[in-house]
């Protein structure tokens, strides 16, 4: 029961460093805009945080990245 709890756990976290490495250039180049786009950039990574469920799509820049399968076995 807690593997899979885990197991969501961690991949939300991995994502939101993924967003957060966009946000952070991102951040660089509106550093004139308003302060809203920035509160909006941190507010993505918020949701990602937060929010245990993700949209699929077609294209997925984590798809790029196979991880290798993992053994299963009983104890």
């Amino acid at each position: 029961m807690l593997t899979p709890l885990f197991s969501v756990i961690l991949n939300m976290s991995i994502t939101a460093s993924v967003v957060i490495l966009f946000v952070l250039p991102a951040r660089r180049l509106l550093k004139h805009a308003p302060k809203v786009f920035s509160y909006a950039l941190w507010g993505v990574v918020l949701f990602r945080l937060l929010c245990p469920f993700s949209l699929s799509a077609q294209f997925s820049l984590l798809g790029l990245f196979q991880a290798p399968a993992g053994e299963t076995g009983q104890m």
